[in-house]
């Protein structure tokens, strides 16, 4: 199977910054994945929104109770859509829809999808080029949340994608380090009547993954975030595949339209246990070889599970010019070991809505 992606580090994950490369990938195994990431914080830093695209939901009980059975790997795909809009570091409104494979399309030519009645595309405009999103999915209590989005992009398509196997490889597209991002929420009741409407504008970021193998047999740690500074993007991961002794961090720069990839070493400075009991790094340092230091501090949890933590968090970036630049930016970390066990199946459904009914949890 071979598919576009650029550099392939030791650590089998491969990275690109590539609109080209933002097509759906149909030819992957069943137990294969990709999604489409958006995520922006407000101007004032009060407000967040996170958007996922997924055509294999790799959190859903539907997808992974097969795959522990390998002689019944699910035969079609658990599309879903994920939507999250938090104030203050809480989860307003959030809408995780499951939806069968009739419900999902995609294109391999062009980047554009759509779950359900939500959907993506790139569109071009003389203003330039960026992605629209279009919201319709089902909240806690038979709410609805309909929106609106565009994520102009300022600095995207930066890293030129070529031809490799992702048979064993883990890809990432890093496709808009930095967008503007423009929308509306409106929040709808069961009764049809409209009950909450919010403007958003500010500062965005989109990626898109995609893997051949089934998540909790790759992935034994992986810890990433990204910050935008007035004159730089920061995103940094650290990451871990199952078999391998040792992590991989990498950070990547994007400043004046280019984007430069740096090795770096990965100091945990504090740890903190999450109330679902998982372990993370509270404070850590990412210093590269050429003294590049970015400093996080991941002291506020806006999301929790037994495998999944999002943070609003400090980070502290010192370039060569030593003047250190601080801003508030968005981290995650996940440990999918738990998802190979059916005790937690129970939890992650009641947040999940299939079939148009909403989530058992907000």
């Amino acid at each position: 199977m071979t598919s576009p992606v650029g550099k392939i580090s030791d650590e089998y994950f491969s990275f690109s910054s590539c609109i080209e490369s933002d097509v759906w990938h149909p030819e992957k195994n069943e137990e294969g994945y990709e999604w489409w990431y958006f995520d922006a914080l407000s101007d004032d830093g009060k407000d967040a929104v996170v958007i996922i695209f997924l055509d294999n939901f790799v959190f859903s009980p539907s997808y992974n109770s097969p795959n522990r059975k390998k002689s019944t790997a699910p035969k079609h795909k658990i599309p879903a859509l994920a939507f999250t809009y938090y104030r203050n570091g809480k989860p307003i409104y959030r809408a995780i829809n499951e939806f069968t494979a009739a419900d999902f399309e995609a294109d391999t030519k062009t980047p554009q999808c759509r779950i359900g009645d939500s959907s993506f595309h790139l569109e071009t405009a003389p203003y330039g080029s960026g992605y629209v999103l279009e919201i319709n999915a089902t909240l806690h209590k038979k709410s609805r949340i309909e929106a609106r989005f565009e994520w102009l992009s300022i600095e995207s398509d930066l890293q030129p994608a070529t031809d490799q196997n992702l048979s064993d490889t883990h890809f990432w597209n890093l496709v808009s380090p930095r967008s503007d991002v423009t929308g509306r929420i409106s929040v709808i009741n069961q009764k049809g009547r409209k009950r909450d409407e919010i403007n958003f504008r500010g500062t965005g970021y989109h990626d898109h993954n995609f893997d051949n193998r089934w998540l909790p047999d790759t992935v034994q740690d992986w810890q990433w975030g990204r910050s935008h500074f007035p004159d730089t993007t920061a995103v940094f991961y650290r990451y871990k595949e199952l078999g391998n002794r040792d992590s991989v961090t990498k950070l990547f720069l994007t400043r004046d339209f280019i984007i430069s990839e740096k090795d770096a070493e990965f100091e945990v400075q504090e740890t903190g246990r999450d109330k679902f009991g998982l372990k993370y790094p509270k404070r850590m340092k990412i210093t590269t070889k050429d003294g590049v230091k970015l400093r996080v501090k991941q002291n506020e949890v806006i999301d929790s599970s037994f495998f999944y933590l999002r943070f609003l968090s400090e980070m502290t970036l010192t370039l060569r010019d030593g003047k250190p630049r601080k801003t508030t930016g968005i981290t995650e970390h996940l440990k999918p070991k738990a998802l190979k066990y059916r005790w937690f199946d129970w939890l992650i459904n009641m947040r999940i809505g299939r079939n148009g009914k909403s989530p058992f949890l907000p």
